[in-house]
């Protein structure tokens, strides 16, 4: 069902996204890394679950979201649950599985019920590098490559003893069977986790498949509101959906949002639904806002609508009473643009999703 709020994993309930699946499914057969970057709400986890689904390929699927800073327990417990998900999605070659894994002393498996141990102490150490080379066996026992599915990779460089981006290189330069397929909201902090740019970083130099997703467009927006509703048997007016669809600006996980309040939650009210949702926005945004410099709010605040660097930084300054630098701008700018939160359009700046807009008025 289109309006159902949690990720897609059917090629059935992806709207249109045809040429993006397409995409991405021709990146998993060809490449060794494929990344896949967006603002937040705009479908890369649907479009990720369903290519793996559609790609024929076995996946290992992992979500790094923690909830604070992560901890030993926190990574071995993230591995601990991929496997497992693994493993129940596998069960005709658990005993390959088994077989591929067995090197590895720090973890044991169970089949009844299937369950994973991750069993750590001195002699016994977190090696991630000798995990990839089990996953590896088992692709080539398999005769096809296994694919490790991150989503929101970003979260990943929290984890700051463990080098990624050297794991990322090690499996592209000798790890036939390996493959990567990685997403990521905070599109600039994923590209600083990737380290793309850098001369000096390992992955430097290897081709990595980027695949962006995007807003539907006014007439998407409407044809996705009214195909929602017909499953449901529900008809909208039309004043109301095209409300919906000027306020929402595309972004299809809000389309989905207000779909799934009105049909599943009855509430038929439009401003009580933005409520709700500027609600949840507003949480995300304090979060961010964190421990982190009042000037980002005085920012944000401006960014309600387009503004130019000069309108930015008169703002800036009348905040302070004094001189803000060139530098210190174009460092808070590109953390907002980093995380997903402003973009660029047309050499101007604004708050990229509709609904934090509403939250900054609120902040």
């Amino acid at each position: 069902m289109l309006f159902d709020l949690e990720p897609k994993s059917r090629r059935e309930d992806l709207y249109n996204f045809e040429t993006e699946l397409r995409s991405l499914i021709n990146g998993i057969t060809n490449e060794k890394i494929i990344a896949i970057r967006g603002l937040r709400r705009t479908g890369k986890t649907s479009l990720m679950r369903v290519a793996l689904n559609e790609a024929g390929y076995p996946f290992i699927y992992l979500d790094p979201r923690f909830s604070g800073r992560p901890r030993r327990s926190d990574v071995v417990e993230l591995i601990r649950r991929g496997l497992e998900d693994f493993l129940g999605r596998n069960r005709p070659i658990i005993d390959r599985v088994r077989e591929a894994l067995s090197r590895i002393k720090w973890v044991r498996i169970g089949v009844s019920p299937i369950h994973v141990e991750i069993r750590l102490n001195e002699s016994r150490r977190l090696s991630i590098g000798e995990l990839l080379d089990a996953i590896n066996d088992l692709g080539a026992e398999l005769g096809k490559a296994v694919v490790i599915a991150i989503d929101e990779a970003q979260e990943l460089s929290k984890i700051t003893w463990i080098n990624f981006n050297m794991l990322l290189a090690y499996a592209y330069d000798n790890l036939r069977y390996v493959k990567f397929l990685l997403s990521g909201s905070e599109i600039g902090l994923l590209d600083r986790f990737l380290r793309v740019k850098d001369p000096e970083a390992p992955l430097f130099g290897r081709y990595i498949y980027f695949m962006n997703t995007r807003r539907l467009s006014p007439d998407e927006s409407l044809d996705f509101l009214r195909r929602g509703f017909e499953q449901y048997g529900v008809k909208p007016s039309d004043d109301f959906l095209i409300r919906v669809v000027n306020e929402l600006d595309g972004i299809i996980g809000w389309l989905t949002y207000v779909g799934h309040q009105y049909v599943v939650e009855g509430k038929h009210s439009l401003d009580e639904v933005l409520e709700s949702a500027t609600a949840l926005a507003l949480s995300e945004l304090r979060n961010f806002l964190m421990n982190r410099s009042p000037r980002y709010k005085v920012l944000l605040r401006e960014l309600f609508v387009r503004r130019g660097w000069r309108e930015l930084k008169a703002a800036l300054e009348v905040a302070e009473g004094r001189v803000i630098n060139d530098k210190a701008l174009y460092v808070l700018l590109r953390e907002l643009i980093d995380h997903g939160i402003v973009e660029m359009v047309n050499d101007e700046y604004v708050i990229a999703d509709p609904i934090l807009r509403r939250a900054v008025l609120k902040l």
